[in-house]
This record gives C-alpha cells, structure tokens and sequence, in this order.
C-alpha cells in the first residue's frame, strides 16, 4: 500500500500524463483535416510539433515507468492501480484510466484514418499519373526510370 502523499503525487502525474495524450489526439484529428484539405505547408511546418509530441509522449512514458517502479507498482496495470492505493481513490484512478483508453482509441483510431486517407490520395494520384503503383513524387520506378502508362520504349517521357 502506498502512502496518501505518493498517491497525491501519482494522481497529479497521471492528469499531466493524460492531458498530453489528449493533446496530442488533438493534435492528430487537426492533422488529419488538413490532410483533407490537401495542406502540404501545414503538415511540412507541423512535423516539428508532431515530433516533439512524440517525444514528450516517450519522456512521459519513461517518467511513468521509473515513478511506478519506485512506488512499487512496477508491472502493474492500470486496473489494478485501486487495490495499492488509499481507500478513496479508486474513483479517481478509474478516471484516469478511462481517459487514457479513451486517447489511446481515439489517437488510433485517427492514425489509421489519416494513413488511409493519404494511401487513397496516392492512389489518385498514381491513377492521374497512369501508372499502377505510385513510388513517390515524380513516379520513378526503382531504377530511376520515370514511369509513364506501361513502360517500355512507348513511354511518353522515357528513362531518365
């Protein structure tokens, strides 16, 4: 059992831990309204914050971790966090841990829609370009040949 200051200074660590999931689901639905709209300079800038979201995310899963094993709570699930702590807190840690699976769905969730969306766009695009597989800007194919309809010595544009 853990002490009523060390459950205090968990619970305040667990908001802070869900406030930044929930940040960045937030972060990934506007994501993935711009890749709607096609906003290739947004998404550019946006790669910075995503990426320091990312690491936050890691720092705090690393702070959680030594926390936890420190607390002597090192390998325990969320839902057995209530049977070592104080009475009183199991409706508080059953809130963190609803919004947490609640992020952790929603974050993927969107992560498979907006990779799906942009599979689709490429798809698209490689259709416009007439080719069958899109294999980046430009449609080379692995042997730095522009690819154009069917290949071959027909091929609008030819090898580079």
């Amino acid at each position: 059992m853990i002490t009523e200051r060390t459950a205090d200074f968990l619970i305040a660590f667990l908001d802070k831990y869900n406030r930044h999931f929930e940040d960045l689901a937030d972060f990934l639905e506007k994501k993935q309204n711009k890749i709607l709209l096609d906003d290739l300079k947004w998404l550019e800038e946006a790669l910075v914050e995503e990426q320091s979201l990312i690491m936050q995310g890691n720092s705090l899963e690393e702070r959680r971790l030594e926390l936890f094993e420190k607390a002597g709570l090192k390998g325990k699930k969320f839902s057995e966090l209530p049977e070592y702590f104080p009475k009183g807190y199991e409706g508080t840690l059953r809130l963190h841990h609803e919004r947490l699976n609640k992020s952790v769905a929603r974050i993927k969730k969107l992560t498979d829609t907006a990779a799906d969306i942009v599979e689709r766009k490429l798809k698209v695009q490689a259709k416009l370009l007439g080719v069958s597989d899109f294999t980046g800007i430009g449609a080379y194919s692995e042997d730095a040949r522009i690819i154009k309809g069917k290949g071959g010595d027909n091929d609008i544009i030819g090898s580079v």
